[in-house]
């Protein structure tokens, strides 16, 4: 990686340097292990960092360091002078050093001042670390680099205000010191770069459990949390230990110390982070229960807890070899989230969620100006490069490849890839390596996956041959705002395409492909090159009626993050709403024929012209049968009757009013409640009255927003008298559907609320995200209301994010509103912003 003393003037001139994967050079220093002593006062920390190294060749030797004071540098116990070394904003570069050694630097931070809430800081009456990606360099001079790992003792010294002294692995010493002080020595046996460090002093309560291991290792678990929040841990507590239940049975991993810690910290940047055995989580992603947390919140704790310790092996054990291998971790271990939550609740609704998030962040992400691969060549600030790309669109390269090798081959890959590089620092290329060696098959295009920028359009066109049907496939990579160069020759990508085929009952025909000429219901045939030509036939003579009426039902369960054009009917698409077993087909169906209706509705809104109401009868009637079917999960339902987002929307159209779409939607919605009538209120008073699942109450709140927005009998009194139950999921959803409304009822139940849960700072911050939402007149001068209340402080990030964050993201009528006043007060809240946290900004 080119970090070395050229970046380091460049950047300390206030220039940022272009870091390129193609520059990437190997360190020159090996750390065989690190002491680290860190020593806690109260205006500042002095930390004492000791490694004990090799180099391969005797060149000058660069640490990095920011925001530090040096103190002293010291070689195998000698002061070192200091002609021998030399300082910039950047970091210490040392000349001269032996080929092996001890090399100890002492410098002094403080966290009481850092505001980036990197490195070390002060988080409520806590000081705690965050490290990721390059934070480890604001508390000690390090050769703070991914590829560079290493065992670490570290000695913690503090006054006994701080009573809980925690760092990675086991705890092996502890002791009184003079002056009121005391220390804690830890010992980490597993080596792991310095963005996994971690360190929490505070005075915290405990909540302890255990867990025993398939190898018969028993592991004590704590959770620590700031005093009179313990009661909120149980929850985290249990998705803790289905995780690592979860992991041993489908990856036979086994954790490997003999403590797992978490710390709940309320200033934090993050989720969460994966530190070696000492997880640090925002708060928010820990203390919940049902009557604090809506199921959806509880399902993200359960989800952010699993994808943190899953990162004990995909990250940790296995960690990148440098920050553009940044997927290698994150979009392995998305997928393993993925399938753990599938496991835990429904495959087929989780399956509906991972892909509507995917189109409503990644995708447009893909045709922006920030469009990028999900391995990049270049960057200039990493920070930018935690997104859905990296995340989420390399959770489904991973599963592409599943889907390719199917359960067991996949397994045979994981199972190799973990023995291959436990303890190293690794690429993209060695885990794919890995899938193709253990399963003795080429995947070699599946590079491309990692290389190229933008979304797939695949193309799906059916022609009727003799004795069955000749589907056409073809890709194009469009070209991006960010380069559209690339589209000029792009490299066609491997897509793996699940089909199956209905007849007019909605039962699967057996059929071969001239790819695969075995008998089944469900195939995958790939796409490898610009286009192909695949002949399908009924397996069996008696089935050719049958399937020359049958339906096809592409890409089932999404197996490929493409765009897909298809030349299926509207009856076609409605019959697989009805009868299509593979759920994601189900909700797509309808999805499709909804975006098309907002399409018309756009589009006729300028001429005058009414919208389709053929097309919205049809999706009235198909509605009515979804609410009717009661072998459908309610929460199932629920995902159907969610249109596609704004983002998806605006994805859609050309151009793009966001003001336009968001009316649009709501006016579809509110047509369809209509349509629904009395169906839909009956639904609401049955549901109303047995809300007694996470499935029904999902159902029964989004029925709720449909009913306000079609203006039914008896919706805003319902709504009223629901937001005030002791149910988190449903006096929040009841909060969230008044408030796209003008309602006195609305102003009723946002004060309730407010005055309900005052002293809970992380509930309250569902009023301020609804507050900072809501599409009426007035939000921009409420915003700093907002901002002057008691309970919000300014330099906490999720408060930030429930007020500034929500405005931007999710009120398109008032941040796009035509005089521009939305970009101009979110534009001067940035520039303020980037000089107290960056990351956030």
């Amino acid at each position: 990686m080119a970090d070395n003393i050229q970046a380091d003037n460049s950047l300390s001139s206030g220039q940022k340097t272009t870091i390129y994967r193609k520059d990437y050079q190997p360190p020159i220093l090996t750390v065989h292990h690190t002491d680290l002593v860190v020593q806690i006062f109260d205006h500042h920390a002095i930390n004492t960092v000791s490694l004990d190294y090799s180099l391969t060749e005797a060149k000058p030797v660069f640490l990095h360091g920011q925001s530090l004071d040096l103190v002293e540098v010291r070689v195998d116990g000698k002061v070192l002078a200091a002609e021998h070394y030399h300082l910039s904003a950047e970091g210490l570069t040392i000349e001269g050093l032996p080929l092996n050694g001890v090399l100890s630097v002492k410098a002094t931070c403080n966290p009481y001042t850092n505001t980036a809430l990197e490195g070390l800081y002060l988080s409520g009456d806590m000081l705690c670390t965050q490290c990721e990606p390059e934070g480890f360099r604001r508390i000690c001079f390090f050769p703070d680099r991914p590829d560079v790992m290493s065992c670490f003792d570290v000695r913690i010294e503090a006054d006994k205000k701080y009573p809980n002294l925690l760092s990675n692995g086991n705890l092996i010493e502890t002791g009184d010191l003079d002056g009121g002080r005391h220390y804690a020595c830890w010992q980490d046996p597993h080596p792991k770069p310095s963005y996994l460090f971690a360190l929490v002093a505070g005075d915290l309560e405990r909540v302890e459990d255990s867990f025993t291991t398939q190898t018969g290792r028993k592991v004590a678990l704590h959770i620590y949390v700031e005093k009179g929040n313990a009661h909120l841990t149980g929850h985290a507590m249990e998705s803790l230990k289905r995780s690592m239940a979860w992991d041993e049975k489908a990856y036979g991993l086994s954790y490997d110390l003999d403590l797992f810690q978490i710390v709940a910290v309320s200033h934090f940047n993050m989720g969460a982070m994966e530190n070696k055995g000492l997880n640090i989580f925002n708060s928010k992603f820990v203390l919940a229960d049902e009557n604090t947390a809506t199921d959806d919140d509880l399902n993200r704790v359960e989800a952010i807890i699993a994808h943190e310790y899953f990162h004990n092996w995909s990250g940790n054990r296995v960690t990148c070899r440098d920050w553009f291998q940044l997927t290698l971790k994150e979009g392995l271990t998305v997928f393993r989230e993925q399938q753990f939550v599938a496991d835990m609740h429904d495959a087929g609704v989780k399956r509906v969620e991972d892909v509507s998030l995917l189109k409503a962040i990644q995708f447009p992400e893909d045709s922006s100006p920030t469009a990028h691969p999900i391995r990049p060549d270049s960057y200039q600030e990493i920070n930018n490069f935690y997104t859905p790309t990296v995340y989420e669109k390399g959770a489904e390269v991973i599963r592409m490849m599943h889907t390719v090798l199917g359960d067991e081959g996949y397994r045979k890959g994981i199972d190799l890839y973990f023995q291959r590089h436990d303890g190293k620092a690794v690429t993209c290329d060695d885990f794919q390596a890995s899938m193709a060696d253990a399963n003795d098959v080429d995947l070699s295009l599946f590079a491309r996956w990692y290389e190229q920028k933008g979304t797939p359009h695949l193309e799906v066109t059916r022609r009727i041959e003799d004795k069955g049907l000749r589907l056409k496939l073809a890709q194009y990579l469009p070209g991006t705002q960010a380069d559209t160069k690339q589209s000029a020759k792009p490299q066609p990508l491997p897509i793996p395409l699940r089909l199956s085929f209905l007849d007019k009952n909605g039962v699967k025909v057996p059929f071969t492909t001239s790819q695969n000429n075995v008998s089944e219901t469900e195939q995958v045939i790939r796409l490898d090159t610009v286009s192909t030509e695949v002949d399908i036939q009924p397996a069996h003579a008696k089935d050719a009626m049958r399937f020359s009426y049958a339906t096809p039902s592409l890409l089932r369960g999404f197996s490929a993050p493409v765009k897909m054009v298809d030349d299926l009917s509207i009856e076609e698409r409605l019959h697989l709403a009805s009868y299509d077993d593979d759920l994601f087909n189900r909700w797509d169906a309808i999805h499709r024929l909804l975006l098309k209706a907002l399409k018309h509705r756009l589009e006729t809104a300028q001429n005058g012209q009414g919208p389709d109401g053929a097309l919205e009868e049809a999706l009235t009637n198909a509605f009515a049968r979804l609410l009717e079917d009661s072998q459908s999960r309610d929460d199932f339902k629920a995902c159907v009757m969610t249109l596609p987002s704004q983002a998806v929307i605006e994805g859609a159209v050309k151009p793009a009013d966001p003001v336009a779409i968001y009316w649009a939607r709501y006016g579809l919605q509110g047509q369809l409640a209509k349509g629904l009538g009395s169906l839909l209120g009956e639904r609401l008073g049955v549901l109303s009255k047995s809300a007694d699942t996470p499935a029904t109450r999902t159902l029964l709140n989004r029925i709720l927003d449909w009913s306000l927005a079609g203006d039914l009998p008896d919706s805003a009194d319902i709504a009223l008298h629901q937001s005030q139950s002791q149910n988190m999921t449903l006096s929040s959803g009841a909060v969230q559907a008044l408030n796209k409304t003008n309602l006195p009822e609305r102003s009723a139940a946002l004060a309730g609320f407010e005055q309900r849960w005052a002293d809970a700072p992380l509930v309250l911050e569902k009023w301020f995200a609804a507050e900072a939402s809501a599409p009426h007149a007035g939000v921009i001068a409420h915003l700093e209301e907002l901002m002057q209340h008691p309970q919000f402080d300014v330099k906490n990030p999720n408060k930030l994010r429930s007020v500034l964050g929500v405005f931007a993201a999710g009120n398109p009528v008032q941040f796009h509103k035509e005089d521009g006043s939305g970009y101009f007060y979110m534009a001067d809240k940035l520039a303020w912003l980037d000089k107290q946290n960056p990351q956030i900004a």
